[in-house]
C-alpha cells in the first residue's frame, strides 16, 4: 500500500509540474507579448512539444529570450512528467496482464472446485462463504468493476475469470471439466439456461445449482441440467410469511446459526468407508455429544432420512450425519472420522 501511494503522489506531482510549465508560459507570452490568453496558450503548447506550428506574431527579444528558457526548463519538466505517466500506465496494464495469467495458471491446478457464475450480490456471498468453508472457488462474470475489489485484496480460495459464462471458452478458463460444482447466480434465467447447458456439455457429471427469479424458469432449468433450483423470490416471501407467523420460530432458527460471536452452523458428514467399523456403531456408542460437543439432528441412510435419533440409531460407513454446533468441533469431528478414532472399542 505504501508502495501504490508513493507512485500516485510521484504521478501527482508530475501532472502539477507540467500543468505549471504551462500556465507559466501562457502567463509569461501574455505579460511580454501582450497575447491574448488563447494566443499565449497555443505558443507555450507548440514551444514545450516542439512541433514548431510557427508563433501567432513576431516575437520582441524578450519574447524569444523567454522562449529558449522555456524550451530549456520544459524539457527537462514534461520529459520527466510524461515519461512518469507512461510508464505508470504501462506498468499497470502489465501487472494486471501477468495477475490475470496467474491466476488463471492458478486455476488450471484446481480440480472438484466449484464454479460462481454473476458476481453480483448473491453471488459474492456465495462464493466468499464457500471460501471461508475451505472451499475453492472460482468466480465468472463479464463486468469487471463487480470483482474489481478482488484484484486489489488477495482472497484465501477465490479465483475469478473475466467473460460471458455461456462463453464455452470462457468456462473452460474456469476449470468446468474439474469442477466439482457450478452455481449460476444470474438475474436473468434466459442466461442461466445457456450457462447450464454449456457446462453440461463439457461435464455431464457437474453438480449445478440454479438461482431462479421467475417460477415459470424453475422446470426450464431443471431440463437444461439443474441438478437443484433456488426460487429466490419464493424463499423471500416464505421467509417474509414466516416472520409475520412464526416470529419465535424464526429468531430461534437466526440465533442458533448467528447468536454474537458464537456461530454455530448446520453440516453434513459423511461417515468414511476406510477407518469405521463395517458392522457400524450406534450413536450411543459413538458419544458424539461427549466426545466433540455436536448434537445430531438426523441421518441420512442413503434411502431416507431419520430425523431426532435415538441412541440405539445404527451408524454405517458411507451413511451421512447432519449435525449442529461450532465449526472448530465440526473440523475436530471430521478429523476424528478421518483418523479411524471410531472403532469397535468404543463399544460398552
Amino acid at each position: 500500500m505504501e508502495e501504490i501511494s508513493t507512485k500516485h503522489r510521484v504521478i501527482l506531482r508530475s501532472i502539477f509540474m507540467i500543468i505549471g510549465v504551462i500556465l507559466f508560459g501562457t502567463f509569461g507570452y501574455g505579460v511580454i507579448e501582450d497575447w491574448s490568453f488563447l494566443d499565449s496558450f497555443f505558443m507555450t503548447v507548440i514551444t514545450i512539444s516542439t512541433v514548431g506550428y510557427g508563433t501567432p506574431g513576431d516575437l520582441s527579444e524578450a519574447g524569444k529570450i523567454f522562449t529558449s528558457f522555456l524550451i530549456l526548463s520544459s524539457v527537462t519538466v514534461v520529459v520527466y512528467g510524461f515519461s512518469n505517466i507512461t510508464a505508470f500506465v504501462v506498468e499497470g496494464r502489465v501487472n494486471e496482464f501477468l495477475r490475470r495469467r496467474r491466476i488463471l495458471k492458478a486455476i488450471e491446478k484446481l480440480t472438484g472446485h466449484c464454479i460462481v457464475i454473476g458476481a453480483g450480490t448473491v453471488g459474492l456471498t456465495v462464493a466468499k462463504e464457500l471460501a471461508r468453508k475451505g472451499k475453492k472457488v472460482v468466480i465468472v462474470d463479464r463486468d469487471e468493476q463487480l470483482i474489481s475489489h478482488l484484484l486489489d485484496e488477495e482472497k484465501k480460495n477465490l479465483y475469478y475469470v473475466l467473460g460471458d459464462a455461456k462463453n464455452e471458452e470462457v468456462l473452460i478458463q474456469a476449470g468446468v471439466t474439474r469442477a466439482g460444482g457450478l452455481v449460476t447466480t444470474l438475474d436473468s434465467d434466459a442466461e442461466s439456461v445457456f450457462v447450464i447447458l454449456t457446462a453440461k456439455s463439457l461435464n455431464p457429471n457437474l453438480n449445478v445449482i440454479a438461482r431462479s427469479n421467475e417460477h415459470e424458469s424453475i422446470k426450464k432449468l431443471q431440463y437444461a441440467g439443474a441438478n437443484n433450483v433456488v426460487p429466490i423470490t419464493e424463499i423471500g416471501a416464505h421467509r417474509i410469511v414466516n416472520m409475520l407467523m412464526n416470529p419465535v420460530i424464526v429468531g430461534f432458527l437466526d440465533s442458533i446459526t448467528r447468536s454474537g460471536d458464537l456461530e454455530l452452523r448446520f453440516e453434513q458428514i459423511v461417515v468414511p468407508e476406510e477407518g469405521f467399523p463395517v458392522d457400524g456403531l450406534t450413536l450411543g456408542e459413538m458419544e458424539i455429544p461427549k466426545k466433540v460437543g455436536l448434537i445430531v439432528i438426523a441421518i441420512n441412510n442413503g434411502e431416507k432420512n431419520i430425523f431426532n435419533p435415538s441412541a440405539g440409531t445404527r451408524i454405517y460407513p458411507g451413511y451421512t450425519l447432519m449435525v449442529l454446533g461450532e465449526e472448530e468441533k465440526i473440523e475436530k469431528f471430521n478429523k476424528l472420522l478421518s483418523e479411524g478414532a471410531f472403532t469397535n472399542q468404543n463399544k460398552r
